[in-house]
């Protein structure tokens, strides 16, 4: 007999995760889900289900979209990873077509075999120059980039030394790597000389890779990259840094915060996204070190074992690229800074938690997962598409909306967003968290 997910619980599709309802036992595999779904149809049917959203059209500044529940949501947009909107840009759209009538719609093999392509040789050069790195791969994801640059590198007796809100695919592939990982508090450059000296004691021979971010999504931070690196190079530690959010839509020339701290082609291992600005899926990593193009190639199992980025993917990043070193790119970029300035000052002036600092992701913090989700049901409800974060992306008490700003937002548009924020926080009486508030970040090993 299955119990009851919710037997002895007030509201549980406010305050339940959806961890609470992981079953570990039993016999049939298949049947361990069924509690999770009874949570996820009970918050569905309660209007507290805002994930899995599928676009009812075009990504832009207004769009409508499709809950799980296929009701249909009209409203600005501040969920989308288009931060210089150019998912729908003219001169993207042309080269995609161009690309399917030129070399069709499939990559047809891995990067190993046969899969390589034209487009995708051109951008691998264009990153490389732009990067002044000597070598640049171009992997079908940037989850695939993440996860196989580290799976590729470390092995089980190297110790990977870890930015505790990095991303979950070098989180996974940390823990799929070495038992020898060490987690250091967001942005610290002391804690990670600190544990590097640790590790180089007890460990003088082991190989060292030390991950962090050049924009950390969650918080909107920014570390001392060149700190780090000198750090990594005095203990012989490989710094690999992840530019997911910030290259192409931030700093001078889209270079990101690591051409704005002056470290183009100094880094270790410089990986990123192309999903976030450059209006595709696909990742790439890039470095001087001699052996690593052909190293991904035979030992990176999501390189080696998957297709290549499509001559379709690899024509649109080229476009993208073409207008991000363009005076458009720039004048998007300043527009982009605009609107991120007006989002988070008006945001901050009525007494929101905005955290970090100025990019294209604007986190707001609601504070427990119960008044995050009535506010994010209500601000739906008004026409604000936006994105909640919640555990275990998260912890508990750490709930927030992730706005996402775009190019092509207009001042109206940001000012909407606010009032719907206002409008939602009195409709349901929230009381948000204040700095005071805000419990320090875990130090674990």
């Amino acid at each position: 007999m299955s119990r009851n997910p919710f037997a002895g619980a007030d509201t549980p599709e406010l305050t339940a995760l959806s961890s609470d309802f992981l079953e570990t036992t039993g016999a049939n595999l298949l049947t361990r889900w069924d509690a999770h779904q009874d949570f996820w149809d009970a918050r569905l049917a309660a209007g507290l289900d805002p994930y899995m959203r599928s676009s009812a059209e075009r990504i832009g500044p207004e769009t409508v979209a499709l809950t799980r529940g296929h009701e249909r949501i009209a409203g600005v947009n501040f969920a989308s990873q288009d931060y210089l909107s150019l998912a729908s840009h003219p001169h993207v759209c042309a080269a995609a077509t161009e690309a399917v009538a030129r070399w069709g719609v499939h990559s047809a093999g891995s990067l190993a075999l046969q899969g390589g392509s034209v487009p995708l040789t051109l951008l691998e050069d264009r990153l490389a120059e732009l990067l002044c790195c000597d070598e640049v791969t171009v992997f079908p994801t940037g989850w695939a980039a993440g996860y196989g640059t580290v799976k590729a590198l470390v092995r089980e007796n190297d110790h990977i030394v870890l930015d505790i809100v990095s991303h979950a695919c070098l989180q996974e592939a940390a823990a799929n790597s070495t038992k020898n990982i060490h987690r250091v508090p967001n942005c610290s450059h002391a804690a990670v000389a600190s544990r590097l000296a640790r590790i180089r004691e007890r460990a003088p021979d082991a190989g060292i890779l030390v991950i962090t971010e050049g924009l950390f999504s969650m918080d909107s931070t920014v570390p001392d990259l060149r700190a780090m690196q000198e750090i990594c190079h005095a203990y012989e530690a490989t710094l690999m840094v992840d530019v997911a959010h910030d290259f192409g839509a931030m700093c001078d020339g889209g270079l990101g915060f690591i051409g704005d701290q002056g470290l183009l082609g100094e880094i270790d291992i410089v990986m990123g996204s192309f999903s976030k600005t450059f209006a595709s899926n696909g990742g790439f990593v890039a470095t001087n070190a001699r052996g690593i193009k052909l190293a991904f190639r035979s030992f990176s199992n999501p390189l080696t074992f998957s297709n290549a980025l499509s001559p379709v993917q690899a024509a649109t990043v080229n476009a993208a690229l073409d207008i991000i070193r363009s005076r458009e790119g720039a004048e998007r970029r300043r527009r982009l800074m605009h609107n991120i300035i007006r989002l988070r000052e008006g945001l901050a002036a009525r007494a929101f938690n905005v955290l970090g600092q100025p990019s294209a992701i604007v986190p707001v913090w609601l504070g427990p997962v119960a008044q995050a989700r009535r506010m994010t049901r209500t601000a739906l409800s008004m026409g604000a598409l936006v994105n909640l974060v919640e555990h275990p992306a998260v912890s508990r008490q750490n709930s927030r909306w992730r706005l996402q700003v775009m190019a092509d937002h207009t001042p109206d548009q940001v000012d909407r967003v606010i009032a719907i924020a206002v409008a939602a926080r009195e409709a349901t009486g929230t009381d948000l968290p204040t700095d005071a508030d805000q419990p320090a970040t875990p130090l674990g090993e």
